[in-house]
């Protein structure tokens, strides 16, 4: 049954919810997708590799120039660098858990992480390696998933050993999957490396007035390449791509300040805020407002909680 009187935001980025493990730069996250949702995912990179379990609903994964369907009980591991976004096209909510690990957290033994963890993450062809959930080395990871769940409830004195422990036992498997793809297929480097470049200048540049020819020239590319790039990569016009990226600025914004919506309207590259509202409306299914209320309301919450 569809509900009709949803929480606005709720409705909108659907729940998640972060766990972190003291000081250790690592990170659990539960998702819920709803093919519904206004706002998807964007295209995004980072510092740190993922490894996402599907718990259920089919979940596409875009990986650089990979689109894959995850279903119940599979995992996947995204890694350092590497172009990617999930997404749900079904009519029922997908859930999944999110492990992002920053490699740093294994850099102290040197030659061990020089030996086992470098090779992995500096190989642009292993962009990520999707793992059956009847393998045992995903059904390890999973099982480790669970583990750290338990680990983050009870918090016993030294947890945070147990969990660098768990690291280096998914990293042990993840290396073994790795010498064992014989033929890791070669990603398409020049193009993955113009899209970073179209996407940097974006999200550098957001707060300015930014054109089409703005975008493709921080890639040295035509318009046509620009909009061919965006659509491979992003399944978005570059300028449907800039607006949404700005609208999700402007949503932390008005969740995390007060400021007034016109000066969140302005500082977001958008400009007058009637233009603002009906953007952000046609996003993310409710007015500015109504979100910035509606995360005031999710903060009391998790303060009570």
């Amino acid at each position: 049954m569809r509900e009709t009187n949803a929480d606005p935001k709720q409705k909108i980025r659907g729940k998640r919810k972060e766990i972190s493990f003291g000081m250790l730069p690592v990170v659990l996250e539960q998702k819920i997708i709803n093919s519904k949702d206004n706002h998807e995912e964007l295209l995004h990179w980072h510092d740190d590799v993922e490894i996402i379990r599907i718990r259920s609903g089919n979940i596409h994964c875009h990986v650089n120039d990979s689109d894959f369907l995850l279903n119940p009980g599979e995992l996947c591991f995204i890694n350092y660098d590497a172009l990617h976004r999930v997404y749900n096209t079904e009519e029922a909510e997908g859930t999944l858990d999110v492990l992002r690990i920053k490699t740093e957290i294994l850099a102290d033994n040197r030659e061990i992480y020089d030996k086992y963890i470098i090779p992995i993450i500096s190989n642009p062809d292993f962009a990520h390696v999707q793992m059956d959930g009847r393998n045992s080395y995903a059904r390890l990871i999973s099982d480790i998933f669970d583990s750290l769940y338990e680990l983050i409830t009870e918090k016993t004195t030294g947890y945070e050993l147990d969990v660098i422990g768990y690291i280096y036992m998914i990293f042990r498997r993840l290396y073994l999957v790795y010498i064992a793809k014989e033929d890791i297929p070669a990603s398409c480097g020049s193009d993955i490396s113009l899209q970073r470049k179209m996407s940097t200048y974006i999200y550098e540049h957001y707060q300015e007035k930014i054109s089409l020819d703005d975008i493709a020239g921080a890639a040295g590319v035509s318009r046509s390449k620009c909009a061919a790039l965006f659509h491979r990569y992003t399944q978005k016009t570059p300028v449907s791509f800039l607006n949404s990226y700005r609208l999700e600025m402007a949503g932390k914004l008005l969740s995390s300040t007060d400021e007034p919506i016109s000066y969140i309207a302005q500082a977001c590259g958008v400009g007058e805020q009637s233009y603002f509202n009906r953007l952000f409306a046609r996003e993310f299914g409710c007015t500015p407002l109504e979100w910035r209320k509606a995360g005031r309301q999710e903060n009391e919450n998790f303060v009570m909680s």
